[in-house]
C-alpha cells in the first residue's frame, strides 16, 4: 500500500538510507574482520579521482600498441606491454617489452623504465601474460608467458608437434629506483627513458628462463608460489624448484643466502671444525712428546659414503623388488595358464618409472653395492695409516642422474655440496653474478656452471638492461652481486621414498604412470611448503581372489617441504581408490576440486599490506577490455 501522507514518506526515505548505511558499515566491518574489503563495496567514485587514460597518455603511444595492464603495488608506476610479431604474423618471432609510466594524479604519464621480456625466446605465438609483485619485495618484478596453443599461426603449428608440451617463460626483472640513484646515470630526466645507460646493478639487471611442463599441466598459483618475499616456486611437471633472487653486498661476512640455510651453517661449522683441526695439526710438537703420542693414538675416523650412492642404492633396491613383485605377482599372484608374463610396462610417453629397465637396474644395483664394498674397505685402510678429514658428500642430484655412478663435474662457483644425512630428492646451487669487468670477454651465463638437464636445474640468464650478460662469479669476490639460488624437489624419487616408508598399500604397489602436484599452502615465517601428489598407479589388488594383472588406481600423497634443510615430511596418504571408466581427464579434474576444497578449509585472510599484486592480459584474449584501471589502496581509478 502506498504511503498515505508526506510524513509517512519521510519516514520511509529515512529507513532506507539508514538500511544503505547500515549496509556500508556491515561491510566495512567485514573488510576489517577478514582484512581485505570486497571489490563491489564502492561500485563508483567521485570523477576527482577517476582519469581517462586518453587525457593522461600521447595517442601515439596508444597507436603503437600499448596494452596497459594496471598499477604496482606501491601506487607509483602504471605498466604496459607491447608485442611485436614483424611484418608477416604467419612466420615472425614475438618480442615483447614492458614499460613503466610514472603517475602523478592529474598529470601526464611519464615514461620511467622499460625492458625485453623473454630475451633470447623464440616465442611462435601470443602469450598470456601475468605481472605478479612479491608482498613486500618491492625491489622487483616477475613476469609470467604461458603459451595456449589455442593460435592458428602456421609457424606454431610447425614448431608445436608435440601437444602434450606447453612452454612457460619467465622473466624477474628489477625496479627502477623509487628516488635518483647515483650509480643510475644518466640520471631519467622528463624525457630520458631509463634503458639501462649507468652501470647500477640494483637497479639493472634482468633474469629470464623458459622451460615446458606436459600434461596434466600444472596449476598456476600466483598466491602460493609468490608467498615468500624474494623466493619464487615453480612447478616444472617433474620437480619443484623454489628460486631465490636476492642481491648480495660482497662484504665480507654477510651473506644473501635464502634457501637451504641450515646447510649453509652446517658448511660454517665445518669449515670452522676444518681449519681448528689444521692448525692442530700444524703445530709442532716434538717427536715422542705425550701430546704428539695422544694425538697419534686417537683412532682416525672412517668416512661415511657418500649420501648420493646410499640414495642411488635404495633406490635400485626399491626398483629391484617392485621389478620382483611384477614379475612374481607380489609373492600371491599366480602366472597365467598360458604362461603369458605379466604387462605392467608403461607407454614411453609416460612420467613414471619404466618397467623394462629394472632388471638392468638389479645388475647394476648389485655392482653398485660390489663397489661400495670395495671402497669402503680402501677408505678403511688408507684412513688407518694417515689422519683423514671428514669429507663433504657428493652433490645431491635427482633420481633421473643417480642410476649412473659417476658424478657430472662441478663448477667451483656453484655451491652444490651436501652433508652425508640430506636427502637424496633435493639439490642446491648458489650462482653468482656480477656486471662486466673492464677488458673482460662477454660469456655465455646459460652455460656456466648450469646444467643441461633443466629437471636438476632451470636455466637462468642473467643479463643487464642492454641485453649484455652478467659475469658468473667463480671465486671469492668483494662486489655486489645478482645471487641466484636453485633448491630442486625430485617429485618420482619423492613419490617412492613416500610410498615405501608411509604408503600401508606399499606391498600391492607396482608402478604409477602419472602424477598432479598441486600446492596447498606456504608458510612464509617457517619456509615450510605443503604440497598435494595425485597420483595414477598400477597396483595389486588386495582381495583374496586369484589374479594376474593389477588394476588402475588413484591416490594422493600429502607432503611438507622444508625450504631451510630440504627434507620432507609425510602428512597423510590417502587410499587406493579403483578408476574405473574414468578418463584420465576425469580422475584430475576431480582431484583438483578437491585441492580446492582443502585450500578453501585452510584459507587465511591475508592482510591489505601482505597481498600478491597481479596484473594479466586475459581481457585482451577474451576480446574485451578492461574497463578502469584501479589503485585500490590509494583510491585511485584510470577509466579506459
Amino acid at each position: 500500500m502506498a504511503p498515505s501522507s508526506k510524513s509517512e514518506k519521510d519516514d520511509g526515505k529515512q529507513k532506507a538510507q539508514r538500511k544503505h548505511k547500515d549496509h556500508v558499515v556491515k561491510l566495512l566491518m567485514r573488510g576489517k574482520l577478514s582484512g581485505h574489503f570486497s571489490q563491489r563495496l564502492f561500485r563508483k567514485l567521485p570523477p576527482r579521482v577517476c582519469v581517462p587514460l586518453k587525457n593522461i597518455v600521447s595517442e601515439e603511444f596508444l597507436r603503437a600498441g600499448h596494452v596497459f595492464l594496471g598499477f604496482t603495488k606501491c601506487g607509483r608506476y602504471i605498466l604496459s606491454y607491447t608485442s611485436d610479431c614483424g611484418e608477416d604474423d604467419d612466420f615472425s618471432f614475438y618480442t615483447y617489452h614492458l614499460y613503466w609510466w610514472e603517475f602523478n594524479l592529474h598529470s601526464r604519464l611519464k615514461q620511467v623504465h622499460h625492458v625485453r621480456l623473454f630475451a633470447g625466446e623464440e616465442i611462435y605465438s601470443d602469450l598470456y601474460l601475468t605481472v605478479c609483485e612479491w608482498p613486500n619485495d618491492h625491489s622487483k618484478i616477475v613476469i609470467f608467458g604461458f603459451n595456449t596453443r589455442s593460435s592458428s599461426s602456421v609457424l606454431m603449428n610447425l614448431m608445436m608437434s608435440d601437444e602434450n608440451n606447453r612452454d612457460i617463460y619467465i622473466t624477474i626483472a628489477s625496479m627502477p629506483p623509487p628516488k635518483p640513484c647515483s650509480f643510475c646515470c644518466p640520471v631519467p630526466f622528463a624525457t630520458t627513458i631509463r634503458t639501462g645507460s649507468g652501470e647500477c646493478l640494483e637497479h639493472g639487471y634482468v633474469l629470464n628462463s623458459r622451460y615446458q611442463v606436459v600434461y596434466p599441466f600444472p596449476t598456476f598459483q600466483p598466491a602460493f608460489q609468490l608467498k615468500k618475499d624474494q623466493v619464487i616456486l615453480l612447478n616444472t611437471s617433474y620437480s619443484l624448484v623454489a628460486c631465490g633472487i636476492s642481491l648480495c653486498p660482497g662484504k665480507p661476512g654477510q651473506s644473501s643466502q635464502i634457501l637451504y640455510t641450515k646447510r649453509a651453517a652446517l658448511s660454517s661449522q665445518a669449515s670452522a671444525s676444518f681449519s681448528s683441526n689444521s692448525l692442530a695439526s700444524s703445530s709442532p710438537l716434538p717427536l715422542g712428546s705425550p701430546e704428539s703420542q695422544l694425538t697419534s693414538s686417537k683412532p682416525s675416523p672412517i668416512p661415511s659414503p657418500p649420501s648420493k650412492s646410499q640414495a642411488a642404492v635404495r633406490a635400485r633396491e626399491f626398483a629391484a623388488d617392485i621389478f620382483r613383485r611384477a614379475q612374481g605377482g607380489g609373492g600371491q599372484a599366480e602366472r597365467p595358464v598360458d604362461g603369458s608374463e605379466i604387462e605392467v610396462a608403461l607407454t614411453p610417453g609416460d612420467k613414471g618409472m619404466n618397467v623394462e629397465r629394472r632388471k638392468e637396474e638389479e645388475e647394476d644395483c648389485r655392482e653398485t653395492r660390489a663397489e661400495e664394498r670395495r671402497t669402503s674397505l680402501t677408505q678403511a685402510s688408507t684412513s688407518a695409516g694417515s689422519p683423514s678429514l671428514p669429507q663433504c658428500s657428493e652433490h645431491v642430484m635427482s633420481p633421473g642422474s643417480c642410476s649412473s655412478c659417476p658424478s657430472s663435474p662441478q663448477t667451483p662457483s656453484s655451491s652444490q655440496e651436501a652433508g652425508p644425512s640430506e636427502p637424496g630428492y633435493v639439490n642446491y646451487s648458489c650462482l653468482h653474478y656480477r656486471l662486466q669487468q673492464p677488458g673482460a670477454t662477454e660469456q655465455n651465463a646459460a652455460s656456466e656452471g648450469g646444467y643441461e638437464d633443466d629437471k636438476v636445474q632451470l636455466p637462468f640468464t642473467v643479463t643487464d638492461l642492454k641485453g649484455r650478460n652478467l659475469q658468473l662469479v667463480t671465486g671469492p669476490h668483494d662486489e655486489q652481486s645478482v645471487c641466484v639460488e636453485q633448491l630442486t624437489l625430485d617429485f618420482e624419487y619423492l613419490i617412492n621414498e613416500v610410498i615405501r616408508r608411509d604408503a600401508a598399500w606399499a606391498p600391492q604397489f607396482c608402478s604409477f604412470s602419472d602424477y598432479d602436484v598441486v600446492i596447498l599452502e606456504v608458510c612464509p615465517e617457517t619456509n615450510t611448503v605443503m604440497i598435494n601428489i595425485g597420483l595414477l598407479l598400477l597396483a595389486f589388488s588386495n582381495s583374496d581372489e586369484e589374479h594376474c594383472r593389477p588394476n588402475t588406481y588413484h591416490s594422493n600423497l600429502q607432503v611438507s617441504w622444508n625450504l631451510n634443510t630440504g627434507a620432507c615430511c609425510t602428512v597423510g596418504v590417502g587410499d587406493l581408490t579403483e578408476v574405473k571408466g574414468q578418463t584420465s581427464g576425469s580422475v584430475w579434474s576431480s582431484y583438483r576440486k578437491s585441492c580446492v576444497n582443502t585450500v578453501m578449509k585452510w584459507l587465511v585472510p591475508e592482510s591489505t599490506s601482505r597481498y600478491i599484486n597481479r596484473m594479466t592480459n586475459e581481457a585482451l584474449h577474451k576480446g574485451s577490455s578492461l574497463q578502469v584501471l584501479a589503485d585500490s589502496d590509494r583510491c585511485t581509478w584510470i577509466v579506459l
